[in-house]
């Protein structure tokens, strides 16, 4: 079930007023029928969007509930990743914050997050006791790894490489850029050089970090993005940043 009908959402457009131009190639079979992601993170919308949904190694922070949705390859990426670090490291649960509204277009505290190809995800972390926590919140840390806080929360290189390894590795979703700040960047690079079962991996994950230019710093947070959808091309816009 879906919030707003089809012909609805097409009418709200991007960013909530106007038309959207859906091209005719994408009106009929079997493209009625799919997930779309139309226009650009940062000026779009989506029809048929897939809700991602809490489970035992994932939860979603209250205020991000209705901001849940995205298109099915990101999601599902979502989820298998979350899944994945839980059964390496039992017991961990990852936070997941904003995604997209139902229909996409402008959603408040971002200039992307419009098409359904955007989630901000909290980093794992640990106490001051170096037990893994869940956290409900998101958390800045400094490149030492300490929270900038006071909290006492340490930045858990383990499975935050594990979660970016898996982003990387998943063929499925099509991984474009992996947003973080260049001192946690570099921390995570410097974790995996040490470690020969994960070093192999380091050219494919730097490949898709980024810290965007004029923007937040990233350092409370994963923003992770996938690609368009390979059948989507002329309706699904890239942007770099």
């Amino acid at each position: 079930m879906f919030a707003m009908s089809d012909a609805t959402a097409l009418a709200k457009g991007p960013s909530g007023g106007g038309a959207t131009t859906v091209p005719e190639k994408f009106r009929g079979a079997p493209f009625n029928k799919m997930s779309l992601s139309i226009g650009s993170p940062n000026h779009g919308s989506q029809l048929r969007a897939k809700r991602l949904k809490k489970a035992p190694y994932l939860k979603i922070r209250e205020s991000s509930k209705d901001r849940s949705y995205g298109h099915p390859s990101l999601v599902l990426m979502l989820d298998r990743s979350a899944k994945q670090v839980a059964r390496a490291r039992p017991g961990s649960v990852l936070t997941v914050g904003d995604l997209s509204t139902v229909a996409g277009g402008a959603l408040s505290g971002h200039h992307s997050h419009q098409s359904g190809r955007d989630a901000d995800i909290a980093f794992y972390a640990r106490d001051k006791q170096g037990k893994a926590v869940t956290l409900d919140r998101f958390v800045a840390f400094d490149g030492d790894g300490k929270a900038k806080d006071g909290s006492g929360l340490v930045f858990d290189d383990d499975r935050n490489w594990l979660l970016v390894m898996g982003w990387a590795r998943d063929s499925r979703a099509d991984l474009a850029y992996v947003f973080i700040s260049r001192p946690l960047r570099a921390r995570l690079l410097a974790f995996a050089q040490k470690r020969a079962e994960y070093r192999q991996y380091i050219p494919l994950v730097t490949a898709h970090f980024m810290q965007p230019e004029n923007a937040e710093a990233h350092d409370d947070h994963f923003h992770v993005r996938i690609r368009c959808p390979k059948d989507q091309d002329g309706l699904c816009q890239e942007t770099a940043r």
